[in-house]
């Protein structure tokens, strides 16, 4: 067996374990690329049609953060949208924006386990050092 396909069992496993796993891609300081990371098994949750991701956070505080936020977004019954605001999960007030990722398909372990990729909403966190687009780094 190929270590990649012992990579994608695991990440299989992870999510029928948790109901999703998170992706992290470390970024390159030298070519200006940040980190980011996504969730993959996500859109499988009943009512979710939808993966997340973050940039710019190291790996625990994104796996963290799209949890939580998975969570509220589930719990809350909302619906990603395009600007939709999220308080209360970052500390000293700050407010989560999301957005659509500009380039979803980039994001190869969602289509390496489902063949497909379905909608991606980033997290941007504004009035930060966080705030960015989406930056693939594929």
């Amino acid at each position: 067996m190929l270590d990649a396909d012992l990579y994608l069992r695991r990440v299989r496993e992870t999510i029928a374990q948790h109901g999703h796993a998170v992706q992290y891609v470390y970024g390159d300081l030298y070519l200006g690329l940040r980190p980011l990371a996504y969730t993959v098994g996500l859109h499988t949750r009943s009512g979710c049609d939808y993966e997340l991701a973050v940039t710019g956070l190291e790996p625990h505080t994104s796996a963290f953060l799209l949890t939580t936020l998975a969570d509220v977004l589930t719990f809350n019954d909302l619906a990603p949208a395009d600007g939709l605001e999220i308080d209360g999960i970052l500390p000293d007030g700050l407010t989560l924006h999301l957005r659509p990722a500009d380039h979803p398909e980039h994001l190869g372990i969602i289509h390496a386990v489902y063949g497909t990729t379905p909608p991606v909403w980033q997290a941007v966190v504004t009035g930060s050092a966080h705030n960015s687009p989406f930056i693939p780094l594929l």
